[in-house]
């Protein structure tokens, strides 16, 4: 597995999406943002299939609420949604922009996408109130830490009033100073970010953001009046194709459009009676594992 942290890579290959100050940010504070990474027409046909997904109507705020997002993998009421293999959701990881943007990222070609879930939230009004949070998704504690990084793909426009990602790039600029001062029974998953400042990035539709998994990260609350915030999480890693055991199930989660995990929290619909296997192309069967990045031939 890599072994180099993300911000300490030395490209050999040239920059095809990132711009050379994208970069710059991407190393100092963290993250980057990749501008209109997805087709108007995708984001479209996303934000269609989660309002079917979750039976919601876009003009009636009663149905913004759904058993649906009732969730325990994200603290509090942020809306975490546990569909997984629309065609829209495959559309957004075989999209060419998306993924030679986290080739930038890892200096590699040969990729594996995960196969993630969505984020509809709407106000965090009344039963849904909800302050907000910065956490880590790895261990921090841990030597060598982990290499690793994430991302969120916008549906909607994204700033401090609809909330949505936000983060801390001051630890991250700053961590060996940061964790000097820390206890050392600190809570490797929690940051104690007294004295920092909390980042709320503006996005609009279309939008990637990729971050480093070491940046404090988290979800900032949807204050808005009537305004729905949406969002598809994905990120890309080094593939695995040696382990043979991850590739067939990784096929098995697309063809059967089952979920990688057993969902947590509320009802969910099974995407395996909504529709049929998602439509790849010859990037997207590489990206799964359904094709290996240097042979021909296809995973049964």
């Amino acid at each position: 597995m890599p072994a180099t942290q993300l911000r300490d890579i030395r490209k050999t290959q040239p920059l095809r999406v990132l711009t050379p100050a994208d970069w710059a940010q991407w190393s100092e504070q963290g993250y980057v943002i990749v501008r209109q990474a997805v087709a108007p027409e995708t984001v479209a046909a996303l934000t269609d299939g989660l309002r079917s997904f979750l039976d919601m109507r876009p003009d009636d705020p009663s149905t913004w609420t759904s058993p649906h997002t009732g969730n325990d993998r994200l603290p509090g009421h942020s809306g975490l949604v546990e569909m997984y293999n629309h065609q829209a959701q495959w559309d957004i990881r075989q999209t060419p922009r998306v993924y030679e943007a986290f080739a930038d990222i890892w200096d590699v070609d040969e990729l594996w996408v995960t196969i993630d879930f969505a984020n509809v939230n709407p106000p965090n009004r009344g039963e849904r109130a909800f302050g907000g949070f910065v956490h880590w998704d790895v261990d921090t504690d841990t030597d060598p830490l982990p290499v690793s990084c994430q991302a969120v793909l916008s549906l909607t426009a994204g700033d401090e009033d609809i909330g949505g990602f936000q983060c801390v790039p001051e630890i991250f600029a700053e961590w060996e100073k940061w964790v000097s001062r820390q206890p050392a029974d600190r809570d490797p998953f929690t940051p104690d970010i007294t004295g920092y400042s909390i980042t709320t990035p503006e996005v609009a539709p279309g939008d990637l953001i990729i971050f480093n998994s070491l940046l404090p990260h988290g979800v900032h609350p949807n204050v808005s009046e009537r305004r729905v915030r949406m969002a598809q999480y994905l990120t890309m890693a080094p593939a695995w194709e040696e382990n043979a055991e991850l590739r067939r199930a990784r096929v098995r989660f697309w063809r059967d459009r089952v979920p990688p995990h057993p969902p947590e929290g509320g009802v969910r619909k099974q995407e395996s009676e909504l529709y049929g296997a998602a439509r790849l192309t010859e990037l997207g069967e590489r990206l799964l594992g359904l094709r290996g990045w240097h042979e021909g031939s296809v995973v049964g």
